[in-house]
């Protein structure tokens, strides 16, 4: 995945159905503005944060 070339980001997953992934980050490294402004960059997609309070129980 792209954002895995961002320096700092450990992982990151993407599940196609969800339309939705999971990034872990070393936040002494970087933080959710600069990756995702990295994966837009490099991949021409929108991406935004989720808000997580809104999760729906698995």
């Amino acid at each position: 995945m792209a954002v895995e070339r961002v320096a700092g980001v450990i992982e990151a997953e993407f599940d196609d159905e969800l339309d939705a992934g999971r990034v872990t980050y070393d936040p002494e490294k970087t933080d959710p503005a600069t990756f995702i402004s990295e994966l837009e960059r490099m991949t021409g997609f929108r991406a935004a944060l989720r808000d997580e309070t809104a999760r729906e129980p698995r």
